[in-house]
C-alpha cells in the first residue's frame, strides 16, 4: 500500500487562497471608491429601477439588472386565407399623433 502527501499542497493551496482574496477584497474596495464608478453605477441603478427592473450591486462592483419587457403579438382573421395573421399592433405613439392629425382636420374644417 503506497501512502502519500499531499497535506503539503493542501496546506499551501489554503495559505496562497487567503492572499487572493483580501487582494480582490481591496480592489473592490477601490473600485466602490472611484467617483467615476459612483457617477456611472448610481446613473444606471437609477435608470433600472425607474424602468422596474430588480438590481443587486455586488461586493466587487458588478451590478446585475433583471427585469421583464412585454411583448405584444396582435393577429386578425384573413377570411380569404382562411386564418389568423400576424400584423404590427398600434403603437401608443402612432395612436397619440393619429388623433392630433384628427383633431387638426377638424379644426380646418370648422374654420372653412
Amino acid at each position: 500500500m503506497k501512502k502519500l502527501n499531499l497535506t503539503s499542497r493542501r496546506i499551501n493551496a489554503s495559505i496562497s487562497a487567503p492572499r487572493k482574496s483580501m487582494d480582490s477584497d481591496m480592489m473592490a474596495t477601490n473600485t466602490m471608491l472611484d467617483s467615476r464608478y459612483l457617477r456611472q453605477s448610481s446613473s444606471l441603478i437609477q435608470d433600472a429601477l425607474q424602468k422596474g427592473f430588480d438590481v443587486l450591486q455586488l461586493a466587487n462592483g458588478d451590478i446585475v439588472t433583471t427585469g421583464t419587457k412585454t411583448v405584444v403579438h396582435q393577429y386578425v382573421w384573413d377570411n380569404a386565407k382562411g386564418k389568423l395573421v400576424k400584423t404590427k399592433p398600434d403603437s401608443r405613439k402612432s395612436k397619440h399623433s393619429s388623433e392630433d392629425e384628427d383633431s387638426s382636420s377638424v379644426e380646418e374644417s370648422e374654420e372653412a
